[in-house]
């Protein structure tokens, strides 16, 4: 606990990626009572309790982390990424002053909290960073993100964040039944909590609410509603989560803030897939901290929808504090010089023709050399959960397209260092850049299809994919009746994939870049008496850490749950179990011990973890 301990370390070169110890969910949001009312009655149905005790709390705005102390010190501590993987932000995280550098618990533990910077600390940061002639932050939530995400942990120690503790989770007996436990429990801890509210009654919840409201611009830091949840820790286990949200907790949210301003023009962008999205150019309005300029219009049904012409007064909104849109248009400030917005019958990029295909919304340009959606494409493809290349920024894509350097996505692995000087990028940097792409190339099966931007094919399905269609020679010659077996794949979904290997050009672009040297690791399965059920672990393992075992089950053909349910197969009990070993002995869940495990598999320990192993098993199209 020596203050010495919270001295920022070494300048790191990256963030590393870390995989949490626990998914980190996120919340569904509700806008109004009706909305929040309807959560209830969903809860008590899936629960079938009548009665039902909620924990209100304020919902922070700033930065979600997770903090594992081991032994009672921290261990690890990483940003929320996409819920499953985050980054490295351990020596940072030690540099935030109330944070504890440990606590009473000796057995492994995740505290989930938010970074926040107070108000009157962004002001005096802000000032300071003006003085230096430095760009400013938009708000203390971008603040206290770009602040804690610094490479150099003293810059972090020097930005005076606050971290507030709002959850507890370990695979070790906390011994406490209520979320308002866990509040006190932290708060004896010595972490800064949220202030609570406890009730069962919908009426004093939506009064407490309206109070908050009333008194947020007063709190030292920003909030954008409540966070309501389920009082009873057990329902947390039994309700579990729906995609990445969790069933037992919701956000209710304020009222966003709102401007007034006109539409100056619409213009027409072009994505990656060819859809064409009306975007309204603004007379700037300020809201919140941030100058809106732009908004999109998503498609020309909401332009419908709103009776929006150009030169219209509008009110912007942005959600969340974030995202700016139009809410409404103010129709008694027409002066009759408004022009209608009718949807272009030709591509704003190409000129080709623009569709609109049966059951869409959107407008689409169907011409698949069309330069915007190229680029657009290799924009997405250099991405992180893609081939990740660290460096090619869209400035440099876009001039590198320009120059003709690269025509399609399998162009970015002809790059070197040469290319990318002669387009402008200094030397130092060109050799950064070619030694990412080189290292690029080798590359998870899933993150290569997620890469191919398929139309419906994200992140989830392609891991759907890349289960169970290996090697990718499968997946191109997979049929539609292959693929609407598969769970997860519906029509739409399968058409898509079958018209995307029809396409002669996509073929050639795949073999153009596994030519170029692209290496795709597979994910390795091994048939197993356990294949295709699903599994919970509870409890310490003596062989396997969480992570090993959960990519252990994976590579079995297992489905892996966080939470027991009537659909579980088995559940693996190790030492000091929580409250799911209870629930499966309840349900009547068959109940294996480690060594039962193993049995099952025929296999040892290091040979099931071989299956886990870094060696890259490579195939080449």
């Amino acid at each position: 606990d020596s203050p010495t301990q919270r001295v920022g370390g070494e300048v790191a070169k990256e963030f590393k990626e870390v995989q949490h110890l626990f998914p980190m969910y996120s919340l569904a949001n509700v806008q109004n009572f009706e909305e929040f009312t309807e959560f209830v009655k969903r809860v008590k149905k899936l629960s079938g309790r009548e009665e039902i005790e909620f924990v209100c709390e304020y919902k922070f705005d700033g930065l979600a982390v997770e903090i594992i102390y081991n032994e009672g010190i921290i261990t690890k501590a990483s940003t929320r990424g996409d819920g499953f993987i985050g980054e490295d932000v351990t020596n940072n995280i030690k540099t935030v002053k109330n944070v504890p550098l440990s606590v009473p618990f000796k057995e492994e533990i995740a505290i989930y909290g938010e970074v926040i910077m107070f108000k009157e600390d962004f002001v005096k940061l802000n000032e300071e960073k003006e003085k230096l002639g430095e760009e400013t932050f938009a708000n203390p939530r971008n603040a206290a993100a770009g602040s804690l995400r610094q490479l150099d942990p003293k810059i972090t120690a020097s930005r005076k964040l606050r971290f507030y503790a709002y959850y507890i989770k370990s695979n070790s007996n906390i011994e406490t039944k209520k979320q308002s436990e866990n509040i006190e429990i932290l708060r004896s801890w010595k972490f800064s909590v949220p202030d609570i509210f406890v009730s069962s009654d919908l009426n004093e919840i939506r009064e407490y609410h309206k109070k908050i409201e009333s008194q947020r611009e007063n709190l030292p830091f920003d909030i954008d509603g409540i966070v309501v949840k389920i009082n009873d820790l057990e329902l947390h286990e039994k309700l579990g989560n729906v995609g990445k949200d969790v069933r037992w907790a919701v956000a209710w949210k304020f009222k966003p803030e709102q401007g007034i301003t006109k539409v100056k023009n619409v213009i027409f962008q072009v994505g990656r897939t060819g859809v064409i999205t009306p975007v309204a150019e603004l007379e700037p309005v300020k809201i919140k901290g941030a100058t809106i300029s732009r908004v999109s219009l998503h498609n020309f049904d909401e332009i419908k929808k709103l009776g929006l012409k150009i030169g219209d007064t509008v009110v912007v909104e942005r959600s969340g504090d974030v995202i700016p849109y139009i809410v409404k248009v103010i129709e008694n400030e027409r002066t009759g010089t408004e022009t209608q917005i009718l949807h272009p019958e030709t591509c704003p990029e190409c000129g080709s023709k623009v569709v609109k295909l049966e059951g869409e919304v959107a407008y689409r340009c169907i011409n698949n050399s069309c330069p915007a959606q190229i680029v657009e494409k290799l924009k997405y493809v250099v991405s992180k959960g893609k081939f990740d290349i660290q460096g090619l920024g869209d400035e440099i894509i876009e001039k590198l397209f320009k120059l003709g350097y690269i025509k399609d996505i399998a162009d970015i692995f002809s790059l070197d260092a040469k290319k990318l000087y002669l387009a402008g990028v200094g030397e130092k940097n060109s050799l950064k850049i070619e030694k990412s792409i080189q290292s690029s190339k080798t590359i998870e099966y899933s993150k290569f299809i997620t890469s191919l931007s398929i139309r419906y094919v994200g992140e989830q399905t392609s891991k759907l994919l890349a289960q169970k269609f290996q090697p990718i020679e499968n997946l191109i010659n997979s049929t539609y009746e292959d693929l609407i077996k598969t769970e997860g794949i519906g029509k739409v979904v399968a058409n898509s994939i079958i018209s995307f290997f029809r396409n002669e050009q996509n073929l050639k672009t795949i073999k153009k870049m596994l030519d170029l040297g692209v290496k795709i690791i597979y994910p390795k399965t091994e048939k197993s008496t356990i294949s295709g059920k699903t599994v919970v672990i509870t409890g310490t393992l003596k062989n396997f850490s969480r992570d090993e075992i959960k990519k252990i089950l994976e590579a079995l053909g297992c489905k892996v749950t966080e939470s027991v349910s009537s659909k579980t197969d088995y559940l693996i009990l190790g030492e000091n179990p929580g409250s799911k070993y209870e629930k499966a002995k309840k349900l009547g869940i068959k109940i294996i011990s480690e060594e039962e495990f193993l049995e099952l598999t025929l296999k040892t320990p290091q040979e099931l973890k071989n299956l886990i192993s870094k060696d890259k098993n490579l195939s080449l199209f």
